[in-house]
């Protein structure tokens, strides 16, 4: 957030979404003005127009002293804001912006009109060090049109006139100032997604209950014309210059980036000197409302209370006809607009039950401002004048009883231009005060000259009185910092000596108990020497006894045994061995002497067998042999036979042999080694998928066995840490138990040894695999280092490798296990009259969020709301939870995403406690259309969505989890709407090449 105070502007043509994009900035905390001050609802704008009441009678009067108003068609006077109008107009708008938004670091306002005045509103914003962010709303100018026309009963032409004069100005003055432009429909169809663009435009948080507040602004009756952005390009009416100006926009809206172009800045400007050229769409003439306000029941005048007709200043009479639908009271005040003009009232009738009665002949008639006369020859029962100030008026009092709902009638003419005639009949009728008014005339003149001349000298002296407070602010900040720095300096020497004190007691403490040990080491070892001479005694006492010597024997006998049975232990290991070696060359396979079908084979180290097991890695690997066969390249995996460890040197190791989809059997090193010899021209590249449960001993020799033979291509997979530290999801686990228990403080440590940057990270020292992890990498660098690829499925997982091996960082390639393809956009609909489905998908495991997953579907209050769905479960372990079991081997890539799919389930849960490195399930989800919802624990899942929060949720713990779940009716509107869907693909690695290595 800026340290100054920002202040948000909505601009935007009338009838253009500005009073719901108002909505929507208010609802993430702006601050628009205390509900009194807004501009209240009316029959045009029932929802609230959210306008400052006095910022818009600012604009209002400003506009008329220059000749314009609101329905302006082009620009307004050249350095109109240093005229006597702009500078008294700018006085006011600093006055109420001191008034009402100072307390406030972000506040804004919004009226269509700043489109027009925003050089006057930045000159403000300079004075007081305000950051001002615009937010520009777009609306199709066809709808604009039509919506104008329904209200004013404009044509056409002037609506596209004044819509372009809008946005044009808007772009033209907001060009090098930050701002985003929002479109209109997007703000209807996607308004959570479009408070999240506003929020991140403004710098303040987005989280659930600012999504839902958004998310239920919009209402349906809000869309009164659905015009398309293909009908404007096509609608050969709409001019030239205003597709020009909307394609601008729409470049704003659809990528931010743009707005701060200079090729955009340039298109702005041609368009406005273009704009000031044209004077077809400038020659418009301008329209003018008159206000009528009715007393009602209460017998007081309120905006509520009244409406207001658009009449023409051509001198022309017409008749206007207004439908009231509720009591008028006992009196009527018509409102005059305030520029001097000529009125002639010819009729203003009542119409109620039937009957039509005369109120300019019948009733009492007041008037305010308002000079009226009588012309030689005007009919009886009609009312003439002019009005003289900006509050003109006639009242009509003493109505009529009547009904709840009545009608009036008003035939009416008006002009600014006052004839010769008028003149001479105001003077046959009043020329004491005509000539009173002229000389009033001229005193107003003076009086403004005066009051012009006086702000601009107070505004003078404003600015001297700032800069001089701003002076002493200063001076008080600097001598409040240096007493601050005094007193902290006063703290930082008292703790400097009570850190001198502990660590002289902590010495005194430490040489304390250094004597204390070694006085008990030199006790320790006086009390063995005693032991051991005490033993020697009873050893010569028993020696030379006759029992010692009679059972001689049967202690020999009793040792002979033990070295017998230890014997017959290692020749049965032995045999069975031999057994499953000899079972192994006599199955019905062909072992490894049978003959090789393929011309080329990928030679692939890893953990399982891929055949059996279907976790992320033997998932990848089936896929990966699979495209390999498609090419006429076979596969040869090696996988360990039992759990070795990595770091052990034990005998008699056997490693299990796959050939082109055929388990081969279990063989020792030295036999496969044989075996690669024999076959090494098929060889054509290595894959060393994982080293778990290997002995690094024996797959280096193997690899090494190879390389005798020739050189290949080596390329190094890290599924997951294993590479890094044999806590292979990267678990901090504490040495002591007790912490385990107490602090429970099992917990990932990637943050930490990624920020530790290639050194020994200090959480290392106090955690259960610390104790080998020197050796552990010591062991494992060689490999890296002789690998000419290191592959990794996510950059979540790079960033951590480059922290620990920051010398193969330019070996390390980024690629996916799978690719989207073919892209499809459904519309999910709103669940109704069911429950919400909610899946669990993949393993039962602790470390997927297993134990949340039980809490969640045995919660009766949750399972009124929802219905439980596991995808990929084999067995049927509750009966609040439908399973859903396929085969990957069966069914394919597509197996869980086609299942998502046919079970319409609506959310699927990802509650990984460990970061995964990659997720299968979460690329099945997406390819599903499905959103996710996991924790910040869950590594790349969590990164991903927090990339693309379009593809689901990231909640903070189980509460805020079971809050979500809870709000039934957002979590409804969540997940609806247009969804993409997805089909997964091999992302294929191509062929590796060998780099020169010595």
């Amino acid at each position: 957030m800026s340290d100054r105070p920002i202040a948000v502007i909505i601009l935007g043509m009338h009838r253009s979404g500005t009073s719901l994009l108002a909505q929507t900035v208010r609802s993430l905390g702006v601050y628009l003005g205390d509900d009194h001050q807004m501009v209240p609802p009316r029959e045009d704008n029932p929802e609230g127009f959210w306008e400052h009441a006095e910022i818009v009678a600012v604009h209002d009067e400003l506009l008329a002293r220059l000749s314009s108003s609101w329905d302006a068609t082009k620009p307004l006077p050249e350095q109109w804001w240093l005229t006597g109008a702009g500078m008294a107009s700018r006085a006011r708008l600093t006055d109420i912006i001191a008034r009402d938004f100072s307390k406030h670091p972000l506040w804004g306002f919004k009226d269509p009109r700043t489109c027009l005045l925003l050089p006057l509103w930045q000159s403000v914003f300079d004075e007081l060090n305000i950051e001002p962010r615009y937010i520009l709303s777009l609306r199709n100018p066809l709808n604009v049109a039509a919506s104008l026309y329904k209200r004013d009963q404009f044509q056409n032409d002037k609506s596209y006139a004044m819509w372009n004069l809008y946005v044009l100005s808007s772009l033209y003055y907001t060009s090098h100032e930050r701002r985003i432009v929002i479109d209109y429909d997007r703000l209807l169809e996607q308004p959570a997604e479009t408070g999240r663009k506003i929020s991140d435009f403004l710098d303040i948080p987005y989280g659930a209950m600012e999504r839902a507040r958004v998310g239920g602004l919009p209402k349906p009756s809000l869309r009164h014309a659905s015009f398309s952005m293909q009908d404007v390009w096509e609608d050969q009416l709409v001019p030239a210059i205003v597709r020009q100006t909307f394609q601008l926009g729409m470049m704003g809206e659809r990528d931010s980036n743009a707005l701060c172009k200079e090729e955009l800045h340039e298109s702005v400007q041609n368009s406005y000197d273009q704009l000031l050229q044209l004077n077809r769409l400038l020659s418009h003439e301008k329209s003018h409302r008159i206000r009528m306000y009715w007393a009602g029941a209460d017998e007081r005048f309120t905006e509520d209370k009244s409406t207001y007709i658009t009449v023409s200043t051509n001198g022309q009479k017409n008749l206007h006809t207004v439908e009231i639908r509720e009591h008028l009271g006992s009196v009527l005040r018509i409102d005059f607009f305030a520029e001097p003009a000529y009125f002639k009232l010819s009729k203003l009738s009542l119409v109620y039950d039937g009957q039509e009665v005369n109120l300019l002949r019948d009733y009492a008639k007041d008037y305010v401002q308002f000079l009226p006369f009588t012309r030689p020859g005007e009919e009886a029962g009609c009312v003439s004048g002019i009005s003289t100030g900006s509050s003109s008026q006639l009242v009509i009092r003493d109505l009529p009883p009547h009904g709840m709902a009545a009608t009036l009638r008003l035939e009416l003419s008006c002009s600014f231009g006052i004839g010769e005639d008028v003149v001479q009949a105001l003077q046959l009728e009043r020329p004491a005060e005509a000539a009173l008014s002229y000389a009033l005339h001229d005193a107003s003149l003076r009086i403004e000259r005066l009051l012009t001349a006086n702000a601009e000298k107070e505004k003078a002296l404003g600015l001297a009185a700032g800069q001089i407070e701003q002076q002493i602010d200063t001076l008080e900040l600097l001598c409040e910092d240096s007493r601050k720095r005094e007193a902290k300096l006063t703290a930082l020497s008292l703790e400097l000596q009570e850190q001198r004190a502990e660590a002289s007691r902590l010495n005194a403490e430490i040489e304390r108990r250094e004597q204390r040990a070694k006085e008990d080491q030199i006790l320790l070892i006086r009390q063995k020497d005693l032991e051991i001479e005490n033993y020697r005694r009873d050893v010569a006492a028993y020696a030379g006894s006759l029992s010692w010597k009679v059972t001689l024997p049967l202690r020999m006998a009793r040792e002979i045994g033990r070295r017998a049975k230890r014997g017959l232990k290692k020749k049965a290991k032995s045999l069975l061995q031999r057994y499953a070696i000899q079972r192994n060359r006599n199955s019905r396979y062909a072992g490894l002497t049978g003959r090789l079908p393929h011309k080329q084979y990928a030679l692939v180290f890893s953990h399982t067998n891929y055949l059996e097991s279907m976790g992320g890695t033997e998932k990848y690997i089936y896929e990966q042999a699979s495209y390999l066969s498609q090419n006429n390249v076979g596969t040869i995996q090696i996988f360990p036979g039992q759990s070795y460890s990595l770091l052990h040197t034990k005998e008699d190791t056997f490693y299990g042999v796959v050939v082109n989809d055929q388990f081969r059997g279990f063989y020792s090193v030295r036999e496969i080694m044989e075996w690669l010899s024999r076959i090494h021209k098929y060889l054509a590249e290595i894959y060393t998928h994982h080293l778990l449960n290997w002995q690094i001993r024996d797959y280096t020799a193997l690899l090494q066995n190879v390389e005798k033979s020739g050189v290949l291509p080596q390329t190094f997979f890290m599924h997951d840490f294993f590479a890094l530290c044999s806590s292979y999801h990267m678990m901090y686990q504490p040495k002591i138990r007790q912490s385990i228990v107490e602090a429970k403080e099992r917990r990932s440590c990637i943050a930490d040894v990624a920020s530790a940057a290639g050194t020994g990270a200090a959480i290392c020292q106090n955690c259960t695999h610390g104790i080998v992890l020197a050796e552990w990498r010591e062991a494992l660098k060689p490999v890296l280092h002789q690998s000419d690829r290191i592959v990794v499925p996510s950059d979540f997982v790079k960033v951590t490798v480059a922290a620990v091996y920051p010398d193969i960082t330019n070996k390390i390639r980024v690629r996916g296990h799978l690719i989207f393809d073919r892209q499809t956009i459904i519309y999910k609909p709103r669940p109704e009259n069911r429950k919400i489905r909610l899946a669990f998908l993949g393993y039962k495991m602790e470390n997927k969020g297993w134990l949340l997953w039980e809490r969640l579907y045995k919660d009766e209050a949750l399972g009124r709301l929802y219905e439980f769905h596991h995808i990929g479960s084999q067995e049927k372990y509750a009966d609040q939870v439908t399973v859903h079991s396929y085969s990957f081997l069966r069914e394919g890539k597509m197996g869980a995403p086609d299942l998502l799919i046919s079970q319409d389930i609506d959310l699927v849960l990802l509650w990984s406690i460990v970061p995964e490195s990659y997720s299968y399930t979460l690329q099945e989800s997406i390819a599903a259309g499905v959103p996710v919802l996991t924790s910040p624990l869950s590594g790349n899942i969590a990164a991903t969505i927090d990339a693309h929060p379009e593809l689901g949720m990231i909640l903070n713990g189980e509460d805020e989890l079971k809050a979500f779940l809870f709000d039934s009716e957002h979590v409804r509107n969540y997940v609806s709407g247009d969804r993409a869907r997805y089909v997964l693909e091999y992302n294929h690695l191509p062929t590796g090449r060998r780099e020169a290595r010595s």
